[in-house]
């Protein structure tokens, strides 16, 4: 592979690396709005729970009728029932979101390290220049510890995929 080679191929990564940083960012938010409103549900949930104690309270020394406590009551705890539902679902994004940027950040890591892997190989391929900054060892050390890192990032993201395949 020419050095050429390597420009051509790069350009063509960069797009697929900046998509991959998009998505990763939006995941991102989508995890912080999942955690503020997980916040925002206990908070509720606190709440609820105050006002069934207060209710409770309201059975003994108020002037209202049990029927109208226990009605009450019920709708106190159809709210939090509905609470549940909601923490239960923002429980199954935020497993989907966290398990997806996982394998975003694998595959970004992956491709990074083949953009930098070409660039070495090119050079390493290419007639030795006395500018360059790294010796032909360093280079091929460099390519190893690259491919490396290649490998193991492919192993994780295929542990990750049996892992979803699993559910």
């Amino acid at each position: 592979m020419t050095s050429r080679d390597s420009r051509e191929q790069t350009p063509s990564s960069a797009p697929a690396l900046k998509k991959i940083d998009i998505t990763i960012a939006r995941l991102r938010l989508l995890l912080a709005e999942v955690t503020a409103r997980e916040r925002s549900l206990e908070d509720q949930r606190r709440t609820f729970r105050e006002q069934q104690n207060k209710l409770v309270t309201f059975s003994l020394y108020g002037d209202s009728s049990l029927d109208s406590v226990l009605a009450m009551l019920g709708d106190v705890q159809e709210r939090m029932a509905n609470l549940d539902q909601t923490a239960q679902s923002l429980a199954a994004v935020r497993k989907r979101a966290e398990f997806e940027l996982e394998s975003l950040q694998l595959t970004k890591g992956i491709e990074e390290a083949k953009v930098v892997l070409q660039e070495l190989q090119a050079k390493q391929a290419a007639p030795l220049d006395a500018a360059d900054a790294l010796s032909p060892e360093e280079i091929q050390a460099e390519i190893a510890r690259l491919q490396a890192l290649i490998n193991e990032a492919s192993e994780r993201a295929a542990q990750n995929i049996e892992r979803a395949a699993r559910r």
